[in-house]
């Protein structure tokens, strides 16, 4: 008998769906598992928003609607504070950082967590495009970013990322961005190659600056109770279908994340690498501050840190 382990599969979570169905679009996760063993797990792959937004699908998935899903832990947040760390900027000082924290014990904890509070069970993760910046007056150093206006998401951990290195954070519409940048209202935005590529920043905002802020990361997770209906066999072909999915997406990001930067200087934009350190510890000292207000728990950025080495 068929084990149906996937009813439903939401892909096109953020703003560039495109990039997310350019990487699932395909179906390698779900034709792994169907190769080694002979169709024996049955798929019904649901694209973009045909199931409502990402926090609907979340909750599906939380519910058991929705068995297998493809999200970011931005989603996780609501229910358990410690992913905010991962959207507090120069946290991570490349992929390789990253990397060694999805590989943690660290993120094994919260990932419990995750299964605790949500019932929901995390079988990959990998590193994303990371974010950069995108402004209509060249960066080259901390300095010149103190007082511009700056696009940034509605996320508590962004803004206050953004107001302590000195910008003024200003909430603007994702599809009103570009407008935003053209006219002025805002110096500048931040976002991945993709996603700026996507609404066309580097036309508004020409000065590129390679930040890497954020290393975005995403995840392939079960539900838990359908996890727990498997077989020891079915599991272990499934988290390793999810793992191969997400080895293979985390390196076309990478090699995506280049060919669109390419495509912006041909069409007239200029990109700058950046000392980020004085950034860094400027993050750093509101550290504390963001603890203290219960964002995520004491001492855990200082434990990610010293995974760098």
């Amino acid at each position: 008998d068929s084990s149906h382990y996937a009813k439903y599969i939401q892909q096109a979570l953020l703003p560039n769906e495109e990039k997310i169905q350019s990487f699932f679009g395909n179906e390698f996760v779900f034709n792994f598992p169907k190769d080694v063993v002979g169709g024996d797990f049955d798929v019904n792959l649901i694209r973009g928003q045909s199931l409502g937004n990402a926090q609907q699908v979340m909750e599906q998935h939380q519910a058991g609607s929705v068995d297998v899903m493809y999200s970011r832990p931005d989603w996780f947040t609501s229910n358990v504070s410690d992913f905010q760390v991962m959207s507090w900027g120069f946290t991570f000082s490349g992929r390789d950082h990253m990397t060694a924290f999805l590989n943690s014990e660290i993120f094994e904890k919260m990932s419990q967590k995750v299964i605790d509070n949500m019932g929901v069970r995390v079988l990959a993760a990998g590193v994303d495009q990371p974010r950069i910046l995108y402004t209509r007056e060249p960066v080259g150093s901390l300095n010149d970013v103190q007082g511009i206006k700056m696009r940034v998401p509605g996320i508590k951990a962004y803004v206050k990322l953004w107001e302590t290195v000195g910008t003024i954070p200003t909430s603007v519409a994702w599809a009103e961005a570009f407008l935003a940048l053209q006219t002025g209202v805002v110096d500048g935005a931040e976002a991945d190659a993709s996603g700026a590529y996507s609404q066309k920043f580097h036309v508004a905002a020409p000065n590129i600056t390679m930040t890497n802020h954020i290393m975005s990361s995403f995840h392939i997770s079960v539900n838990e109770t359908k996890w727990n209906s498997l077989s020891s066999d079915q599991k272990a072909i499934l988290k390793e279908a999810a793992q191969e999915a997400v080895a293979w997406a985390s390196e076309t990001a990478k090699s995506d994340s280049q060919s669109v930067l390419d495509k912006m200087v041909a069409e007239g934009a200029t990109i700058a690498e950046i000392d980020s350190s004085p950034f860094s510890a400027k993050a750093g000292q509101a550290v504390p501050n963001m603890e203290a207000d219960g964002l995520w728990s004491a001492g855990l950025w200082q434990s990610i840190r010293d995974l760098d080495k």
